[in-house]
């Protein structure tokens, strides 16, 4: 998952899907989406360059990946800072020390 301090910064881009919402970040060889992973407190991945956006978008359309995405279903945008802050705020990380009551 993404929760590199670049998460933090303004400026830079994010991958949209069409149906799975905004990349958040990859763990076990899958990829996280906003809100279709159900875990808002991750918030939004942050790529520093268009280019970097465009290398991942390139890798998950290739046969490289596990499950090809379709191309015409993702988008490069301008990294919305305001909603990862709100998804961060309004659902924090519980710490991995914390038990449940």
């Amino acid at each position: 998952m993404s929760l590199e301090r670049s998460s933090h910064l303004s400026g830079g881009f994010q991958i949209g899907h069409r149906a799975l919402g905004i990349y958040q970040g990859s763990a076990v060889e899958l990829a996280f989406w906003h809100p279709a992973s159900g875990m808002p407190e991750y918030g939004l991945c942050r790529f520093a360059t268009e280019g970097k956006a465009q290398a991942l978008v390139e890798f998950l359309c290739s046969p490289a990946c596990a499950e090809p995405m379709d191309r015409t279903e993702l988008t490069i945008e301008p990294y919305d800072l305001a909603e990862h802050e709100r998804l961060i705020s309004e659902h924090p990380s519980s710490s991995a020390w914390e038990m449940p009551t």
